[in-house]
């Protein structure tokens, strides 16, 4: 009789206890898989597979901590960091929660591509949801369960942003987010100000994460900037002291050529100047998994004791401590980490310098790499405009009939005005090194079908190099900004299958050429052009020193000696525009203003640029001349036939005009491995 009181009191003991409570690492270890269909290691979560989110993952549960701000380089831990949050709080401690994405449509793709796999592949959480009333209550933006409800919203919406109270609030990509959300302000700003009932009795919880962008108008590196700025400090397998990783002390070799070897790459230690091995590296950060600050540590510079101080002597729990009095320094709740993929065990040594050797040459590449690896602000220097004299001064004896033998591709640009065409051609070689060739001023009304006959015999000449190699224009894209558009649109159409691009420039932080066109108003693709970075890489490339003569520099611009077409006025409309700050909302950023009226010179040349970083595949299929025989008969030969004559086979894609393959072939007899397609003509199964 005794063992079944005690039994039923044990049992009612268990079921009134409290629920144990777990911090993000602990519960995202028991409870959280990750989903085969965004990653090649699906199954439950293991925070050792990246030490570095020790530190971030536990401030985020860590009551001390009000806003947590993680910069990041790309593909390292933001995103899932944001997704174990959020499932945290739906699961383990019930909270409203508002997750935060640039537009409308990115959040409903993350709720569809990232969210919905994740609760799926985890047990707990499916069954969450696929029981109870609250099922009925779920829909791609808004996911409810027992104790709060998520709702997913993009940072262009401002109804959304200032609706219902929030507790947890959890902004991905900050930096993406426009200026304003409508005439509301800073949408980050109005995302948390959903939280301010919570944050009064200390209850809320901010949560930003991006990759950095350019400096002083990154919000993430403002508000980086704001936090405690901790770094992550590893140990030297060498000489056992604590550093963090930089590039400055990158390593890797050169062959007898002078080629680059990324393979050989390596982290010298800042302190005895030994080379780590790629395992070595490894099992640094492996060791932050048990370090009790888990490696990182507060550098933000602090008050005490009457002196400003740098800090230099942190307690285990990596709190700054004064100099003098040896206290912690002051701590308002901010913490901020900084992580670029010299700390990633998933991305190597070899594929960081690899990145950063195919940037070279190429400004834009550059800053990408710059944010999304090092996760260091890009510093814009391009503001002073450039020196046209020198320009002038370092022209060069070629033209279209003499082009240089490295030239592979030739693109060019049309501007409408509403009494001309104002057209440049360019030669490209690698890296960018470009030769612009000619520019030229097509008059006639845009309306009239005149000035489109003539530039269109303009799109129909050949030119060569110095050996007397042929080469026409690969790719051409004309500006539909004007009063022209619909006869722009007509023109392209009708030459799409010659590359061709109806074109409309647009500012803000976009990619200078996108893969997939936008569609017009009138239902013709519209291909958008990034001009304010595209502008940012062309005053880059025109500050390259020169080349010694018969050299080659990546990202070079030369000019011709040809006084009428590439003469000051060219010149004086390539320096027209610079770049300035403003100021809207409490938010900085950058635009690119006139200080001189005729901008076509670099208006065509950002064009040409920007149809030039449509060709990557043409290219390749230009500089690789491949002849492909069939293979030697093991039958007995058959009779001798006629040589057949080389079959030239193009496919134009009909949406675009882009050219999917392009290769001259002879018809080879019928052997295995062979093949003739509907289209004619015999093919080789790769």
């Amino acid at each position: 009789m005794n063992r079944e009181i005690i039994s039923a009191i044990t049992e009612a003991c268990e079921v009134c206890k409290a629920p144990e409570h777990l911090n993000l690492v602990e519960w995202s270890e028991r409870y959280r898989y990750v989903p085969a269909k965004t990653s090649v290691s699906p199954g439950l979560w293991r925070t050792s597979a990246q030490p570095c989110c020790y530190g971030m993952m536990l401030a985020v549960t860590d009551d001390r901590n009000h806003t947590i701000t993680i910069m990041s380089a790309t593909q390292v831990v933001k995103s899932e960091l944001l997704i174990n949050t959020a499932l945290y709080h739906m699961h383990h401690e019930s909270a409203a929660v508002l997750f935060v994405q640039p537009t409308q449509s990115s959040a409903e793709s993350f709720s569809k591509e990232r969210l919905a796999p994740s609760i799926e592949s985890s047990p707990e959480l499916r069954a969450l949801f696929d029981t109870g009333a609250h099922n009925s209550d779920c829909t791609i933006q808004h996911k409810s369960y027992p104790g709060g409800a998520l709702d997913l919203v993009g940072a262009n919406s401002p109804t959304d942003l200032a609706s219902r109270p929030k507790r947890i609030i959890l902004c991905d990509e900050i930096d993406k987010y426009p200026v304003s959300a409508g005439a509301e302000g800073d949408p980050l700003k109005l995302a948390e100000e959903r939280a301010s009932t919570y944050k009064a009795v200390g209850r809320a919880k901010f949560v930003r994460t991006c990759s950095p962008t350019v400096k002083n108008e990154s919000r993430i590196g403002r508000e980086y900037a704001a936090s405690d700025q901790r770094r992550l400090y590893i140990q030297c397998p060498h000489c056992f002291e604590h550093q963090t990783l930089s590039w400055a002390n990158m390593r890797w070799s050169k062959d007898e050529a002078g080629e680059h070897l990324p393979d050989t790459a390596a982290i010298s230690c800042g302190v005895c100047g030994v080379l780590w091995t790629e395992r070595e590296r490894i099992a640094a950060l492996d060791e932050l998994a048990t370090a009790s600050d888990h490696g990182w540590r507060q550098t933000a510079e602090f008050s005490c004791c009457g002196e400003k101080q740098t800090p230099v002597v942190w307690n285990a729990e990596g709190r700054s401590l004064c100099q003098h009095c040896e206290q912690p320094s002051p701590y308002a709740g901010h913490a901020g980490f900084c992580v670029s993929k010299l700390y990633s065990k998933r991305h190597s040594l070899s594929d960081i310098v690899r990145e950063f050797l195919e940037a070279q040459g190429d400004p834009e590449l550059l800053r990408k790499w710059t944010n999304t690896a090092l996760c260091e602000l890009w510093e814009v220097k391009c503001g002073d405009g450039l020196n046209e004299a020198s320009l002038l001064q370092r022209a060069e004896h070629y033209d279209g009939n003499s082009l240089p033998e490295c030239v592979i591709c030739v693109t060019g640009f049309a501007d409408v005005q509403d009494d001309r065409l104002e057209v440049q051609l360019v030669s490209w070689g690698a890296e960018e090194e470009a030769w612009p060739f000619k520019y030229e001023i097509l008059f006639g009304d845009p309306a009239q079908p005149t000035v489109w006959h003539d530039l269109d015999e303009l799109l129909r000449e050949k030119f060569s190099t110095i050996s007397g190699r042929p080469l026409t224009i690969a790719a051409f894209g004309i500006d539909t900004g004007g009063h022209h558009a619909a006869s722009v649109f007509e023109f392209c159409n009708q030459h799409r299958g010659r590359r061709v691009f109806a074109c409309k420039g647009q500012a803000g932080a976009r990619p200078i050429w996108t893969k997939l066109p936008t569609k017009s108003n009138t239902g013709f693709p519209l291909w958008l052009i990034g001009v304010d970075a595209a502008k940012e890489s062309i005053y880059a490339k025109l500050k390259i020193t020169a080349p010694e003569p018969g050299e080659r520099k990546a990202g070079f611009i030369h000019f011709p000696t040809n006084a009428e077409e590439f003469g000051p006025r060219y010149f004086k409309g390539l320096n027209s525009e610079r770049r300035v700050t403003r100021k809207r909302m409490g938010q900085t950023y950058s635009v690119w203003e006139k200080v001189v009226e005729r901008n076509e010179p670099l208006d065509t040349l950002v064009g040409a640029l920007a149809v030039r970083k449509s060709l990557p595949g043409f290219i390749r299929q230009a500089t690789e001349i491949r002849t492909v025989a069939p293979p030697a008969p093991t039958t007995p030969a058959a009779p001798v036939r006629p040589t057949p004559k080389p079959l030239v086979i193009e496919r134009h894609d009909e949406d675009d005009g882009s050219i999917h393959s392009a290769f001259t072939q002879p018809q080879p007899q019928r052997h295995p491995g062979w093949f003739k397609p509907r289209s004619g003509g015999w093919m080789r199964r790769q």
